[in-house]
């Protein structure tokens, strides 16, 4: 599933963005997807009352994928506490967090649709206020349905989206 970079990426402490080894039909459907956030929102996730932004705790019983990319990553690290969020949003201005660093390791994986991505493993000096940065990205690319990228703790990024999409967040 996995490239065996990404493992030596972790060990470093290294941004890592690769491809998972899968199937198209290995990824949920825009079908699956979207009765699974209904639920979401009808079992109280008030996160999820937002069409055009929804965040949710995924399970590995909700998508097959979620079950075996948590495995997957469980045999590389020896462990089994990965948790899975999920990010989606059903319009071009559904804005995504500003650059942020987040207190644990994170693989993120495009499910649905693509999305531009920058990481700034040099710092970031993003001015919340004016909304605006002078920081130049270390990694900048769009992903698409099967990309992924893993990025450590305490390193600065951000997903720019600009069309609906749906994207599974790991973290350890």
């Amino acid at each position: 599933m996995f490239p065996p970079e990404l493992s030596k990426a972790i060990d470093y402490s290294e941004v890592y963005h690769g491809k998972l080894d899968l199937p198209k039909n290995a990824f949920p459907s825009w079908d699956q997807l979207v009765p699974w956030f209904d639920r979401s929102f009808l079992n109280g996730n008030k996160r999820a009352r937002d069409p055009h932004k929804i965040f949710a705790d995924v399970k590995g019983y909700d998508f097959p994928i979620v079950r075996d990319v948590q495995v997957a990553l469980g045999r590389m690290l020896s462990r089994t506490n990965i948790s899975c969020h999920c990010y989606a949003g059903f319009s071009p201005n559904a804005i995504a967090s500003p650059p942020h660093k987040d207190p644990m390791e994170v693989l993120f994986v495009m499910i649905q649709g693509s999305m531009p991505w920058k990481v700034f493993e040099d710092g970031c000096d993003y001015d919340d206020k004016t909304q605006t940065m002078t920081s130049r990205s270390t990694f900048s690319r769009r992903l698409e349905q099967g990309d992924f990228i893993y990025v450590p703790t305490g390193v600065y990024h951000v997903a720019l989206p600009d069309s609906s999409r749906v994207g599974f967040s790991f973290g350890w």
